[in-house]
């Protein structure tokens, strides 16, 4: 490490694809290394034997990953190979990632290592259990030095749930690589690996194949939109463990031959390229929704349910439609398909609509969240954290 740089150990669960191992992936593609020095870990890779891909896109950019496989408290082993690792690298600043690789990270760190610490909270507390609490209000009140949330929606859950000071918090949106995200990208190589036609109308999500993501709504929309659109498909990209749970829906929705499902990808810029209208159906908020500024960095509408943070990022008629609730709301306890059909028909019904919200998401994306802005408010967080006495 040359004289002079900042040290950033970036710690998280996995690296996994998901939002904020991808977000950790873009950090290290994007930070200054002339002025900083990087390295990362993960505390909870419990199968090692397990290729996490976005830990091998790190590593090929040269930066050394350590994945542990903490299973308990009481694994001091690991606690002390973690702690080696900062005397190692001479660590300054330990930036976390997801509960509650940010509670046992800053814990040790912080206690053992007498370490500057930063979390990045990309998502409310999905469990509610008193564990999960206890972990997400002792990072915000006493582990942290300063608390990053991805939208005001997750600063207002932070103060009002978890007890942290409002002035301890930045709210820093994540970021997209507008070059990889570009309206340029038409997914040619997507449609030619699934035999895809031209003049197909193709609408798509992306994101873990879990119960709050609400895919199965993505599905249903697709299914009404297909009578009408014989010649639509469906691409559904990710994985996880609700797979069979979808297959079973696809295949009672009479679907089989229309929808596609890839798998986890790394190339979602190329999926994403594909699309022609991105659909977003969580039933609850995201802490941002990554997935959201790569679908309009790519020039794609985006239809999606109106639960927060997504008003913040999607803006109704004219980046794409904010159909259900009419109101934003944190949960959408029950599910109307209509409004949603609705504006997916329009959307296939008038290209040159599809065109302009697009471009428009685009030119947001490129004011808000491209890579040079975001990352110049993060690299000035850490050089005032670790000028902090």
């Amino acid at each position: 490490m040359k004289q002079g740089k900042i040290s950033i150990l970036y710690v998280i669960d996995t690296l996994f694809i998901g939002g904020a191992e991808q977000h950790v992936a873009t950090l290290c593609k994007h930070i200054n290394k002339e002025k900083f020095h990087v390295v990362v870990c993960t505390l909870f890779s419990r199968d090692l034997s397990k290729v996490e891909p976005l830990a091998v896109e790190i590593e090929k950019r040269g930066i050394r990953v350590e994945r542990f496989g903490l299973t308990s408290w009481r694994d001091f082993s690991i606690f002390k190979k973690y702690m080696r690792l900062i005397n190692e690298e001479k660590i300054d600043i330990v930036h976390a990632h997801t509960v509650p690789a940010d509670f046992w990270g800053c814990f040790i760190a912080k206690i053992f290592k007498g370490q500057k610490t930063i979390v990045t909270l990309h998502a409310p507390d999905p469990l509610k259990t008193f564990v999960s609490r206890m972990q997400y209000r002792l990072v915000n009140t006493w582990l942290s030095d300063k608390i990053i949330d991805v939208s005001n929606q997750l600063k207002h859950v932070s103060v009002k749930e978890y007890c942290a000071k409002a002035d301890k918090i930045m709210v820093i949106p994540n970021q997209v690589d507008t070059n990889q995200f570009h309206p340029d990208n038409k997914g040619i190589k997507i449609r030619a690996e699934f035999k895809i036609s031209d003049d197909t109308i193709i609408i798509g999500s992306i994101g873990r194949f879990i119960k709050r993501k609400g895919l199965e709504v993505c599905l249903q929309i697709f299914a009404k939109i297909q009578k009408d659109y014989p010649n639509s498909k469906f691409i559904l990209c990710g994985y996880g463990e609700k797979e069979a749970f979808y297959r079973t829906i696809i295949k009672d929705l009479g679907i089989e031959k229309q929808v596609i499902l890839t798998g986890p990808r790394t190339d979602t810029n190329e999926v994403l390229g594909a699309m022609d209208i991105f659909l977003f159906t969580p039933y609850y908020g995201e802490g941002f929704g990554l997935v959201l500024i790569e679908a309009m960095a790519s020039g794609k509408p985006v239809v999606a349910s109106n639960v927060f943070p997504t008003p913040e990022i999607v803006l109704d008629n004219i980046t794409g439609f904010l159909p259900f609730p009419e109101k934003a709301v944190p949960i959408m306890e029950h599910v109307n398909i209509d409004p949603f059909v609705e504006k997916i028909r329009y959307l296939i019904e008038h290209e040159d609509i599809r065109v302009k919200m697009g471009l428009e998401g685009r030119r947001i994306v490129e004011e808000r969240y491209r890579t040079e802005v975001v990352m110049k408010q993060i690299e000035c967080l850490y050089e005032r954290v670790y000028c902090q006495s």
